[in-house]
């Protein structure tokens, strides 16, 4: 890779995730340099915590090559791409480097990068910025939408983006109450009142809180048609031991069981679905499948996993096991699988199970040899 300190690179185009109100962004850039050599750069940034935590450089890449990079660094954002001018590349990138001024640091390609980014400056207007959100974010569908959005930004100490949903935006930084970043796991919001033009919701967000859980309870006017915020106020909080809070999240899991019959079977999944989220456990390898949209935001109540569409885990046991929260999801897997053969060809049906509350992760992070020897104990 020739060194970017000593190159020139010129701007070709840049594309965004419209996922800014998730709090994460996906950028793709393009370059050329002196030699007219095609350069892309893909960047993972999230606004809350970690800054610029992904960074990959890529010089002459083939189509192939890039398409699946890109869907691996990008594909479970559950947005779509629009384009973004230079300017605002460098607004998106220096914005997420302010939340973790060291996150560069993990990122060896960087280092030749670094004094190129560093001597950007980020001169967006007001007005700009705004219309930046607008197009980064997805159309708002209903209240709870706007609603589910302005919570989750607020328990993420991010607030910047949230002017996409205002009607008066002065009124954000008065929500900036927390006194560190957390997670949203599930918002309620309940109609209290309306009239012809506004509608007032009482709104309870469940939130991790150190080690234990946190209910935040607000009020919160909507104004109908556009569905802009128009007043947020917050009314108590109440901590939650772990045992109330696992009893507010209770919601069936469904699950398909199979065997496995082909030991390359897991690898050619792998390859085959570059855009899931690999995770490693001592009992198997976890890959996870995100919706393709965030549509989930605009239900209520909200749950902070709802954007997975289903998990598949390949136990040491030699199980293959699929689980949804949504029993159409594992209907369309199942029917996949017939059409595919798999079922000729790599796995054997065992049965399909559906529980009460969510038990894959903690089947996943127990002892147990099976997903049967868990359900026994519990």
């Amino acid at each position: 890779m020739k060194d970017i300190k000593s190159s020139k690179l010129r701007f070709i185009n840049a594309k965004a995730t419209d996922t800014r109100l998730m709090g994460v962004v996906g950028v793709v850039v393009n370059w050329m340099d002196e030699a007219e050599r095609e350069i892309a750069q893909i960047f993972h940034l999230d606004y809350e915590v970690y800054g610029i935590d992904g960074f990959y450089h890529l010089t002459l890449p083939t189509e192939s090559e890039l398409k699946a990079l890109i869907l691996a660094v990008t594909g479970g954002l559950g947005g779509k791409f629009v384009d973004i001018s230079f300017r605002e590349m460098v607004y998106l990138l220096k914005t997420a480097h302010e939340v973790e001024p060291n996150s560069i640091e993990a990122h060896v390609d960087f280092d030749t990068y670094l004094d190129t980014f560093l001597n950007w400056k980020s001169d967006l207007e007001k007005v700009e910025i705004i219309e930046l959100f607008h197009r980064i974010n997805p159309k708002i569908l209903n209240a709870y939408h706007a609603i589910n959005y302005l919570v989750m930004r607020m328990i993420g100490k991010d607030l910047h983006s949230a002017v996409a949903l205002m009607k008066y935006d002065e009124c954000l930084m008065v929500l900036d109450v927390l006194d560190a970043p957390y997670t949203l796991i599930k918002n309620t919001s309940t109609l209290l009142s309306e009239d012809e033009m506004v509608e007032k919701y009482k709104v309870e967000a469940l939130i991790d809180f150190e080690h234990k859980y946190k209910l935040l309870l607000y009020e919160i006017d909507v104004e109908k048609g556009t569905h802009l915020i128009l007043s947020c106020k917050q009314l108590d909080e109440l901590v939650m031991s772990s045992i109330e809070a696992a009893f507010n999240l209770n919601k069936p899991e469904f699950i398909l069981v199979s065997q496995l019959n082909d030991e390359f079977f897991e690898r050619r999944f792998a390859e085959n679905n570059p855009e899931m989220m690999k995770q490693t456990y001592y009992q198997g390898n976890l890959y996870i499948e995100f919706n393709a949209n965030n549509n989930h935001v605009s239900q209520n109540p909200y749950y902070l996993n709802g954007d997975i569409y289903a998990m598949y885990f390949f136990s040491r046991s030699g199980h293959m096991l699929i689980s949804s929260f949504v029993k159409e999801n594992i209907e369309a897997i199942d029917e996949t699988l017939v059409a595919n053969q798999a079922y000729n060809e790599s796995l054997q049906f065992v049965c399909e199970l559906k529980t009460d509350d969510p038990v894959m992760y903690d089947y996943i992070n127990s002892n147990y040899e099976t997903i049967f020897d868990y359900l026994s104990q519990h």
